[in-house]
């Protein structure tokens, strides 16, 4: 395997850990609060890394002038992806949810420009789109029913989910260039454990829903772990070597992998149109990545 494509599997292994928090997110959501569940799953992960990296915690300490930097970026995600994604599939099923997260490399090429200067090629372009015509087949024929009881609403909190997560993919590889992306993990965890435990407590006082069993375990576990550590460093690996738009279009099979999950898990079945327009997805992920991933060389 040349070392350009050696990327392709860490950014396939990437795809699958997020396409699965969204089935965990919704099962989860049946006993935990959104700011409880968000909570959970960024202390464990933060308590995790430290100890895992408790002898060697040095090499995460910054500069005081790179602080408001971090915050800008943890303040978009995982902050403001979360609660916008969270509270979006209260009302919306995973794999729909999962289709507007196709989005990101729509916003991630907008926000490159401005941020990186990064100049999308014509065939990138046309792959985003062709991935964006898929993801319109899949949501136009989302119903409402047990796991979409507001589907618009759903769908309109998940999209700000998308912006958030687009321009993350540009800021995120913009600190890269400095700092190390575990290190950029790191902090996303402290952050993201810090922000949302007040909130936590906030719903717990409250009396909102909070019925902790083994299964529902089981998932805030898998979020933690598996999404909020393990997906995300990769993803900041990813931004660390490669351009934003680039990493950013394998979103678009991440409703690919809830798709069949959601089926399992929940028997959610999609229409024949929307699997056109998965078919368009994955499409759209070999225009915009593959032919360019071949013209170009990089060093890691």
């Amino acid at each position: 395997m040349k070392l350009k494509d050696s990327y392709i599997p860490l950014l396939l292994l990437m795809t699958i850990l997020f396409g699965l928090t969204f089935i965990s997110v919704k099962a989860a959501l049946q006993g935990l609060g959104v700011f409880q569940l968000v909570f959970g799953r960024y202390a464990i992960a933060f308590l995790a890394l430290t100890l895992i990296f408790r002898k060697n915690l040095r090499r995460f300490r910054l500069e005081r002038r790179d602080w408001k930097y971090f915050l800008l970026l943890t303040a978009v995600e995982p902050v403001g992806y979360f609660i916008f994604e969270t509270y979006g599939l209260r009302y919306t099923s995973p794999a729909g949810a999962s289709l507007i997260i196709a989005a990101i490399p729509i916003f991630s090429l907008i926000f490159a420009g401005f941020i990186l200067n990064e100049k999308p090629a014509w065939p990138g372009i046309a792959g985003v789109m062709i991935c964006f015509a898929g993801v319109y087949f899949i949501v136009r024929l989302q119903e409402t029913n047990a796991l979409a009881p507001a589907p618009l609403l759903g769908n309109s909190l998940v999209l700000l989910a998308a912006m958030s997560a687009g321009f993350y993919n540009c800021f995120a590889r913009k600190l890269s260039f400095n700092h190390a992306p575990l290190t950029i993990t790191y902090y996303q965890t402290l952050v993201g454990a810090a922000v949302f435990l007040p909130l936590a407590l906030g719903e717990y006082f409250r009396g909102d829903s909070f019925d902790l069993n083994w299964a529902i375990a089981g998932h805030v576990l898998y979020l933690a772990l598996g999404g909020s550590v393990l997906a995300y460093f990769l993803l900041n690996y990813a931004l660390s070597r490669l351009e934003a738009a680039k990493v950013a279009v394998f979103s678009n099979l991440i409703p690919v992998v809830t798709i069949a999950a959601s089926y399992l898990f929940f028997g959610e079945v999609l229409q024949p149109m929307q699997f056109v327009g998965a078919a368009l997805v994955i499409g759209g992920i070999y225009l915009t990545y593959v032919p360019r991933a071949r013209g170009v060389k990089r060093n890691a």
